[in-house]
């Protein structure tokens, strides 16, 4: 996805020394001493650009919130520390003009009643904060342990033509509609984005009365919430030919899907 101004969500450091707490590749599981296997499993919770998850597996963790904000890490947990530290190190990160490779970030964390909490330092390369109320600290981050969603494999059933679909939405191009329900049929037939390739824009406009919440599907096909639309409001980014777009109500409820065009694009949602 193109980059849009990380102002909007985190940022320089910061961002870095909170997000890379949460990141790692894919590994093999590996035998686990009690506090590593606490923290095994996926992980969700809401951050400022919208939902994030956690993937932690082994010595691994794959942090991810958006297309431009993803980290991968691996890390260790020194031993006899209190409060307990974890120690990131960087393999890579998502399209950062200069990648901190390498570098360390050293977190101290906790779970409790099933809320993981990190507090990352205010740098990389930075010392562990002392405690969760140490003044030190560049970032608190919680999230929350669930089951990865199941899906349902059935096909979408419903397509209408461009002509049904501006009785419902003044848009431009092709586009899935339906009545609302909790997942859009592309979603259930498992639609993910494809390679980036050519680079267009996208803008939504809610003149409807409620409110309208605007998800990329990823490379996975998972949400991920991009914004939240009062009544009135628009929102316009970047993004590729290859990359669906789902438009739900307040709840979730997805009322269609989109894809750009080979040209700017504007979904006008009534």
């Amino acid at each position: 996805m193109k980059k849009t101004p990380n102002g909007q969500f985190l940022s320089g450091a910061f961002a870095l020394s909170l997000t890379a707490l949460f990141t790692a590749c894919r590994s093999t599981p590996t035998p686990t001493a009690p506090e590593l296997k606490s923290l095994q499993g996926y992980w969700q919770g809401e951050g400022p650009a919208g939902n994030i998850s956690i993937n932690i597996t082994g010595n691994s963790l794959n942090y991810y919130a958006r297309p431009d904000q993803w980290f991968k890490t691996t890390f260790t947990l020194p031993a006899g520390t209190e409060p307990k530290q974890l120690l990131a190190t960087i393999k890579d990160c998502g399209d950062e003009s200069q990648k901190p490779i390498g570098e360390v970030v050293a977190s101290i964390y906790k779970i409790e009643d099933g809320t993981l909490t990190f507090a990352s330092p205010p740098s990389h390369n930075a010392k562990a904060p002392k405690s969760f109320e140490d003044e030190a600290i560049g970032g608190i981050f919680a999230v929350r342990k669930v089951q990865p969603q199941k899906r349902n494999t059935e096909p979408p059933k419903t397509k209408v033509t461009r002509g049904e679909t501006s009785q419902r939405e003044q848009i431009t191009g092709s586009a899935w509609v339906l009545e609302p329900g909790q997942q859009h049929p592309a979603e259930m037939a498992k639609i993910v984005s494809g390679p980036d390739g050519f680079a267009v824009p996208i803008a939504f406009q809610n003149n409807s009365a409620g409110i309208r919440k605007v998800y990329w599907l990823d490379t996975n096909g998972e949400r991920q919430l991009y914004r939240q639309l009062k009544p009135g409001e628009s929102y316009g980014l970047g993004t590729y030919l290859s990359h669906p777009w789902v438009v739900t109500d307040a709840q979730g409820k997805a009322l269609g899907l989109y894809y750009p065009d080979g040209q700017k694009r504007t979904v006008t949602l009534e």
